[in-house]
């Protein structure tokens, strides 16, 4: 269905969910009944050789064991997550299994719904040529996930689905093979002169056809990095060291990363794209007069002051900006390092939770630091918040009883204009529209000439009184009249086929489109009573008996006072 006209506004609703933050927590291992016994001899120089737990009748619980296939006898750390099926995903999976919805797309089997809730540590036995992961003990899961890591990067891990539902006894997730990481190691050069720590930011080249891949690596490859990992999900700057190469390792197996050099000022330099190799670490340099060829910028230090309107008092609580937040004193007071002075800053003044009637100025209020090169050092700045004023529109009893009763809901709706110096009217935005006893107050920020557009419904609105709001006025009054009584009316009749169409949905707008349409519905006689009409447009979209009609019926409802709608 198509309403061109409705409101154009459009409401995104963004979902997002991350987890690897679990990745960073402290598991809360489940209670480990006793280890079953294991026998162990000695080889090659002294490495323990480990032999299969010899299962008792005595062994209780579930126990997972792998086998890490190296090179070398094993050294690092391991860990196994269990993988749960939320509470009604299994539903939704049978349902659209049922449907032949999945042969489509979307998951093959029940497992791949699963997801790790905590990540457990696992003991992890060395040998000759790799080692053993666990036994750990596990609960009964349909799917488990099993990794182990080196300090140099290198991993193994499985995917692992039982196929079946032990509650007790052994799982064996097989032989894992050992990967050797993927990543940058970055070397720094024309670094020496410039004092503080240079940063880098790092981001993902994803090819689609292998992001299933690697993305599914990543959570994993966090647990062996959990610094990496978080900058790499997060975008969070990677601190470089100076003198020495910087390893970024393990990275998920993408076709490239970028990389974003940060000095200490905070100024960044242009991307460098680094091609990537799965079980290699690339070098790569990154060189500071190329990326910085105006300079690495400097930084200066914000010391000001917000005051509210053209008093001495305080303006806000906190100075907020893209970086971080400070708070200010009572004075009005606050100090900020590190600016930039190569780029404007936006700050953002909050003055707290607003009061009750009306508030003395806006909660939240934005100001520009725009530098200069002459800039350094400390920099002294001034903040004024603008305090309101106050265009309050007045309605009898009479009239504010004819409106309510006119109004379809969520109307009334209210709207600011204010006149230019050609005498012509549009609407301005008001961050306050204050209901009071007997009338609406609207907050100004500037001087000027203003009125009120008064709505009943989108397409039926009438202007306050005029009312000239000078420099030094606070409160400014206006008055809106009763509406006539004997204004034209308008109704909307549905046919088809010459005949009523009943239950027909009725949509209609008016003049600012900023307003909400109403909708209504046709009666048995295929009629709908829209009521009195004020606005020079009609916007209209019909649907009913399985069709739909569109178009504009403020000429038809002038003429005759009906609108005649043929689907």
């Amino acid at each position: 269905m198509r309403v061109k006209w409705i409101l154009g506004v459009t409401v995104a609703v963004l979902l997002g969910v991350g987890w690897w933050l679990a990745f960073r927590s402290v598991p809360v291992p489940l209670p480990v009944p006793a280890a079953p016994s294991m026998s162990t001899q000695a080889v090659d120089a002294g490495v323990l050789e480990v032999v299969s737990p010899a299962e008792t009748e005595a062994d209780a619980g579930l126990w997972l064991t792998a086998t890490l296939e190296g090179a070398h006898p094993f050294a690092g750390e391991a860990r196994v997550g269990a993988a749960f099926v939320v509470e009604g995903d299994e539903g939704w999976w049978e349902e659209e299994k049922r449907q032949k919805a999945l042969s489509i797309v979307g998951p093959s089997s029940l497992e791949d719904l699963a997801n790790v809730r905590e990540w457990m540590p696992a003991p992890a036995t060395a040998s000759s040529q790799g080692g053993v992961l666990g036994p750990v003990a596990v609960p009964p899961a349909p799917r488990y996930q099993v990794v182990a890591f080196e300090p140099d990067g290198t991993f193994w891990w499985a995917d692992f689905v039982p196929g079946t539902s032990p509650k007790s006894g052994t799982l064996d997730a097989g032989v894992l093979r050992a990967n050797r990481p993927t990543g940058v190691s970055v070397r720094l050069e024309g670094a020496r002169d410039t004092e503080g720590t240079f940063s880098v930011r790092i981001e993902r080249v994803v090819d689609p056809q292998d992001a299933e891949r690697a993305s599914a690596l990543q959570p994993m490859l966090a647990l062996a990095n959990p610094d990496l990992g978080w900058a790499l999900v997060n975008g969070t700057p990677v601190p470089l060291r100076p003198d020495a190469d910087t390893r970024l390792a393990p990275l998920p197996p993408d076709r490239a990363v970028r990389l974003w050099l940060r000095a200490p000022s905070g100024r960044e330099g242009s991307p460098v794209e680094v091609p990537l190799r799965e079980g290699t670490v690339n070098p790569v340099t990154l060189d500071v007069a190329r990326l910085f060829p105006e300079g690495v910028g400097r930084s200066v230090t914000l010391r000001g002051r917000v005051l509210l309107g053209g008093s001495d008092r305080s303006g806000g609580r906190m100075v907020s900006w893209r970086g971080g937040e400070e708070p200010v004193d009572a004075d009005g007071r606050f100090t900020i390092p590190g600016v930039p002075t190569w780029s404007a800053t936006r700050f953002n003044v909050y003055r707290g939770m607003e009061e009750d009637g009306r508030p003395e100025a806006p909660s939240m209020w934005d100001f520009d630091f725009t530098p200069t090169e002459a800039m350094q050092g400390v920099v002294d700045v001034e903040w004024r918040v603008p305090v309101y004023r106050w265009l309050v529109v007045r309605m009898d009893g009479f009239t504010r009883a004819q409106l309510k009763e006119r109004a379809v809901p969520p109307y009334p709706v209210y709207l600011l204009e204010r006149r230019d110096a050609q005498g012509l009217w549009s609407t301005v935005p008001s961050r306050k529209f204050v209901p009071e006893e007997d009338g609406l107050a609207v907050s100004l920020l500037e001087p000027g000439t203003y009125r009120v557009q008064v709505a009943s419904v989108p397409y039926a609105s009438r202007p306050s009184s005029v009312a000239q709001v000078g420099a030094d006025d606070t409160t400014v009054d206006v008055r809106l009249s009763p509406a006539p009584s004997d204004g034209p009316s308008c109704e909307v009749h549905v046919t088809r086929r010459g005949g009523p169409v009943a239950g027909a949905m009725v949509l209609v707008g008016g003049k600012y489109r900023s307003m909400p349409p109403v909708r209504g519905e046709t009666d048995s006689t295929g009629r709908w009573r829209m009521g009195p009409m004020t606005s020079d447009v009609l916007p209209m979209f019909v649907q009913g008996a399985q069709d739909e009609w569109e178009g504009d019926g403020a000429e038809e409802c002038r003429r005759s006072g009906v609108i005649e709608v043929r689907l």
